[in-house]
């Protein structure tokens, strides 16, 4: 609840009262990815038996929707730009379409900062939602955050090759 005009401005721009998780963040992620719609995370990609054959894939499961499909699209081109010529050019993978947003809060503490990235990837086709946190950093967002997040991102297209 906003006690003030100042708290709206503040929540607005993520700092003070505004408290997200890692998962809520990846969930917005995945809703600007899902052309708005809002998934149930799915703590596993697959079920295998012991003889290693799949017992069951999790199903999406849509909750609802956050934002229309149009604005969905917009967050999508613009989040794509972010990571070709923006604050998290450091998420950029050679070959790979990576849509992301960085962020970077104050602690409360001079010079020491939590530093965001969130994303997915790839764009056209997105299979994977992050959210990378690095608590009590002296750095952005874009310099901390988004090397991990390509690291992570990198990883997981190559497994999955």
């Amino acid at each position: 609840m906003c006690s003030s005009d100042l708290d709206v401005a503040r929540l607005a721009i993520g700092q003070e009262r505004l408290l997200a998780t890692p998962l809520q963040m990846a969930l917005v992620a995945a809703a600007v990815a899902n052309g708005g719609q809002v998934v149930e995370p799915q703590p596993v990609q697959e079920v295998r038996a012991p003889d290693g054959s799949v017992v069951r894939r999790p199903q999406p499961v849509f909750l609802g929707r956050a934002m229309t499909t149009e604005t969905a699209a917009t967050l999508r081109t613009l989040m794509r730009q972010v990571v070709d010529d923006g604050t998290g050019t450091a998420a950029n993978v050679a070959g790979l379409d990576i849509a992301g947003k960085t962020g970077t809060a104050e602690t409360g503490t001079e010079g020491r900062n939590d530093a965001w990235f969130i994303g997915f990837a790839p764009v056209e086709a997105p299979r994977y939602a992050f959210a990378v946190l690095v608590e009590d950093s002296e750095g952005t967002g874009g310099d901390v955050a988004a090397p991990i997040a390509a690291a992570v991102v990198k990883a997981l297209t190559e497994s999955a090759s």
